[in-house]
Order: C-alpha cells, then sequence, then structure tokens
C-alpha cells in the first residue's frame, strides 16, 4: 500500500477540519497553515466533497467543514476518495498470459483479494476522530519517580 502525497494532504484536511468541529476554515486559511499549494488543495478539497466527506459554504463567512461528525468517518473512507483502491490489482490481469500462469496468478488475486479487504477493514474501524486525537504529555517533572 502506497500513500501519495494527495492522500497525506487529505489527511491533514481532515484532521484540521476535525480540530474545529463546527467552524468551517477557507481554503485559503487550509493552505496556508498545512502548507498545501492551494491550486493542489483544490484538488484535494473537490475528490472529499465529491466523495461526501465534507461540505463547503459559498461566500465571505463560507469555508469547509465536515459533512458528519469526525467519529463517523472511517479513514478508509477518507484514503479510497482521494487515491482510489487501496491495493490495486489492475496489474494483475490475465490478458495475454500463457496458460501455465493463470491457476497461479488467479490464487495470487485471492490472496490479494484477502489483503485488500483485511486492510480495508482494519482502516474502516480507525476513525476521524481516532486519527486527530491529540493527547497531552504528561510534564516530564511529573512523570519521573525517584525511589531512595
Amino acid at each position: 500500500m502506497r500513500f501519495s502525497k494527495t492522500t497525506d494532504y487529505a489527511l491533514r484536511v481532515m484532521v484540521a477540519l476535525a480540530s474545529v468541529s463546527d467552524t468551517r476554515l477557507s481554503l485559503q486559511y487550509l493552505s496556508t497553515r498545512e502548507k498545501i499549494p492551494r491550486k493542489f488543495l483544490e484538488h484535494v478539497v473537490r475528490s472529499l466533497k465529491e466523495a461526501d466527506l465534507v461540505l463547503s459554504t459559498p461566500g465571505p463567512k463560507g469555508g469547509y467543514q465536515l459533512a458528519r461528525p469526525a467519529n463517523l468517518i472511517p479513514v478508509g473512507e477518507i484514503l479510497q476518495a482521494v487515491q482510489g483502491p487501496l491495493i490495486p490489482m489492475d496489474r494483475l490481469g490475465s490478458a495475454n498470459l500463457p496458460h501455465h500462469l493463470h491457476d497461479p496468478l488467479t490464487r495470487l488475486r485471492n490472496v490479494v483479494g484477502d489483503i485488500r479487504a483485511f486492510a480495508r477493514q482494519k482502516l474502516d474501524s480507525f476513525s476521524l476522530a481516532d486519527l486527530a486525537e491529540v493527547k497531552e504529555i504528561p510534564n516530564a517533572h511529573e512523570s519521573l519517580m525517584y525511589y531512595i
């Protein structure tokens, strides 16, 4: 499984939107905050909008916000929206293969299909809220314990 820059940017945008819940964030703000080129960001947000993951509101007080609560958005759905299938199988086609490779390739496709289903299940069990959660790091002095 490979994560592209588009996937990285999409996850960063979604985490930013999850961190402000009901507030709309402008493209300019997201571009500056996340250091994403504006044109690239427009492409990413369009994909997220087409997948019904974000809503847009036009106007001076407009911007983008999550379409659903963060705990109802699986990470797998975000990845699928911007990069397509989690594990592409397009190169495992059987067209123009010698006959002796058809069965081994079918078995390999089955294994890859199982891996794909497992990966999707794991990614869908992890929500945007889980991803966006920030845990406080305890003060280093408070976490040290000395015994004499």
